[in-house]
């Protein structure tokens, strides 16, 4: 008897959720301490558990990525989607294996938002050091994923937007690859068109304007006429124009993706009772959707919101509820029946010491890409060509400060990023 008594004592001691264990490195980082962020990320136990590498290497390679280590968040991320493909695979034989253990306790593969987000950070990332070729590779990564998962023909669901097909759609513009430029940027406009109304209308706008342009410049009249019907007009500037300039595509990654923490419930059943625990989304803060940019202290544009990452997270919740549930009942069961066992065997107190300890370790299971950013923002902002020009934000909050001095040759793209923890 006592040592259901120590067992359920340890248990119900260790109720530490992901959340909690990674309250300090959110701190650090809202402060902009990356370095010490990551030392404390190194330092945890999430570092050496098996079952959360996937998530270690999501967190760590943001970290990296924001410390403007490229190299080093590309390895973690290339890691991370490798194992999370491989515990998908294994998750869709698997998936009786795990009815009786908590969500929590099983190895962490990653929402699918998360899982597509990797290698299209990676992208970024690659695009960061002017690599458009490691940079394209990764977008392939995604686009297979976003096959696999099935999300490819989902534009209404909420489980993906039309980010992907963009940053594609912007890396073959840079590259002169026209023809797949067009083939991108059609569907991060269906993408978007068919997202909550207003939701992304400044990037819808951006998109129609870069499929215009090239669409005339490459002599597609039935795509013009296309977004003619549509409603959209002719951009301002015509692609032959914007290639006498430099250009400057400029990322905001802003606020702080939302947390997953427990929410509880207990239910009784004829051996007792046994805790009931599933994860809720908590925002952190609601970034701005769109962030005034400055060209030599003079406002030359303002960023359109591309991607809702807060929003992505709570749909792909609501996509797990179902299965998580019919887990828990499978779960509920078994405990219910171990205990009644206990309870016939070892007495009144041993059945106690179990119910106990079922309640315990019935715990939601509170993993996510903490370290995300809440949405995505982009702007597209033309400059003199092979003259340098200082651009900045307005928004302050930044990792890695807000205003860089670039030069941008004719005709050539120069990718910028920022993150905002506001």
């Amino acid at each position: 008897m006592i040592r259901y008594f120590v067992l359920s004592t340890v248990v119900l001691g260790a109720c530490a959720t992901y959340t909690d264990q990674t309250a300090q490195v959110r701190n650090k980082l809202i402060h902009g301490q990356t370095t010490e962020a990551l030392q404390t990320l190194e330092s945890s136990s999430i570092a050496s558990r098996k079952r959360d590498e996937v998530l270690f290497r999501m967190e760590r390679g943001m970290l990296h990525y924001l410390s403007g280590n490229y190299d080093r968040a590309n390895k973690d991320w290339e890691r991370s989607f490798r194992r999370s493909e491989e515990l998908y695979t294994l998750s869709l034989s698997n998936t009786a294996a795990s009815l009786a253990v908590s969500e929590d306790m099983t190895d962490y593969e990653g929402e699918d938002h998360e899982r597509v987000l990797l290698p299209i950070f990676s992208s970024m990332s690659w695009f960061s050091t002017g690599d458009l070729n490691a940079a394209l590779v990764e977008i392939r990564k995604a686009y297979n994923l976003i096959t696999k998962l099935k999300l490819d023909n989902e534009a209404e669901s909420g489980r993906i937007d039309g980010f992907p097909f963009l940053v594609s759609g912007l890396l073959y513009e840079a590259n002169s690859n026209w023809d797949a430029a067009i083939i991108e940027y059609r569907k991060a406009l269906k993408f978007y068109q068919r997202s909550p109304r207003d939701t992304f209308k400044g990037v819808i706008q951006l998109t129609a304007d870069s499929l215009w342009r090239i669409a005339e410049f490459r002599n597609r009249r039935e795509l013009v006429e296309e977004l003619e019907g549509a409603g959209f007009s002719r951009p301002a500037d015509d692609l032959r124009t914007l290639m006498a300039k430099g250009e400057v595509f400029l990322i905001v990654e802003g606020g702080q993706s939302p947390i997953k923490v427990p929410r509880d419930h207990t239910v009784q059943h004829n051996n007792g009772i046994t805790n009931v625990s599933f994860p809720a989304y908590q925002a952190i803060t609601r970034a701005n959707s769109s962030t005034r940019i400055f060209c030599d202290g003079n406002e030359c544009d303002r960023t359109a919101k591309a991607s809702d990452i807060g929003a992505l997270a709570e749909t792909a919740l609501e996509k797990r509820r179902l299965r998580d549930f019919a887990k828990l009942v499978a779960r509920i069961a078994v405990k219910a029946g171990t205990q009644a066992m206990i309870k016939k065997q070892f007495g009144e107190a041993a059945g106690l010491a179990m119910m106990l300890t079922n309640v315990a370790t019935e715990r939601a299971d509170t993993r996510s890409w903490t370290l995300l950013p809440e949405n995505i923002q982009i702007a597209r902002i033309p400059v003199k060509p092979d003259i340098p020009v200082k651009i900045s934000s307005a928004n302050t909050n930044t990792i890695q400060g807000n205003l860089w001095t670039v030069k941008v040759p004719k005709g050539k793209k120069k990718f910028l990023r920022l993150r905002t923890m506001y």
